[in-house]
C-alpha cells in the first residue's frame, strides 16, 4: 500500500475530523469566555479566573491547526506549512499567556502571538487561494482569519469591554474555520522527492 493512499484511510480522516471539532469547540468556547465579560462587575477580576479557561479553548484551536498541517491542507506549500506554523506558534504563546496569567503578566507571550497568528493566518491564507486546495466560500476563509485582527484591532486598542469582546469574536472565525475543516475532505500528501521529480520532468 502506498502512503497516499494509507493517509487517506478511515483512521486518518477520523484524526482529521476530531482536529476540526477540537477547533470549533475551542473557538466557540473562547467566544464565550471573552464575551461574559460583558457582563462582569469587574474586568480585572473577571480575567483573572476565566484566562486559564480561555487558554484551554486556545490549545483547542491550535490542535486544529495541527490537523491542518498533519493533513497538508493548503496545498502543503513552503507558503502554507510556515503560515500553519507561525499560526500554531501564535496560538500555544497566546494559551500560554492565558493559562499562566494568575501567576503574573507574561506580556512577552502576548507580544509573540500578536505578531504571529496575523501573519500565519495570512500566509495559509494566500497559499489556500493560489494552490486552490479548497474550494467554494471555504477558499477565503484562512484569509480571513488573518484579516480579521486588522479589522478588530482599533475595538481592541481601546482595553475596554468592547474590545475584549471583538477577541471573542475572532474565536467565531476559528468555529467557520473548523466548520470548513470538517467540509473539506483530507488532501492527499505529496512527499518532497515525487515534488523534485514533478519539477525536474517538467523543467526537460
Amino acid at each position: 500500500m502506498s502512503d497516499n493512499s494509507a493517509s487517506s484511510s478511515p483512521a486518518s480522516r477520523t484524526w482529521f475530523r476530531w482536529a476540526a471539532f477540537a477547533m470549533i469547540v475551542g473557538g466557540a468556547a473562547m467566544f464565550v469566555l471573552q464575551a461574559g465579560v460583558l457582563f462582569a462587575s469587574s474586568q480585572s477580576g473577571y480575567f483573572a479566573v476565566v484566562a486559564p479557561a480561555i487558554g484551554v479553548a486556545q490549545l483547542l484551536i491550535a490542535f486544529g491547526c495541527v490537523g491542518l498541517w498533519s493533513d497538508h491542507a493548503f496545498g502543503g506549500g513552503i507558503i502554507a506549512r510556515t503560515g500553519l506554523a507561525l499560526a500554531i506558534l501564535g496560538l500555544v504563546f497566546l494559551a500560554i499567556g492565558n493559562i499562566l496569567t494568575p501567576f503574573g503578566d507574561l506580556a512577552v507571550f502576548y507580544m509573540v502571538a500578536t505578531v504571529a497568528l496575523p501573519v500565519g493566518f495570512l500566509l495559509a491564507g494566500v497559499a489556500a487561494l493560489r494552490g486552490h486546495a479548497w474550494h467554494g466560500w471555504e477558499r477565503y476563509i484562512p484569509l480571513g482569519v488573518g484579516l480579521l485582527p486588522f479589522v478588530l484591532l482599533f475595538a481592541y486598542l481601546g482595553g475596554s469591554r468592547l474590545g475584549e469582546f471583538a477577541v471573542g469574536v475572532w474565536g467565531l472565525a476559528f468555529v467557520v474555520l473548523g466548520w470548513a475543516e470538517l467540509r473539506e475532505p483530507p488532501l492527499e500528501p505529496v512527499r518532497i522527492r515525487e515534488r523534485i521529480s514533478t519539477r525536474r520532468h517538467r523543467n526537460r
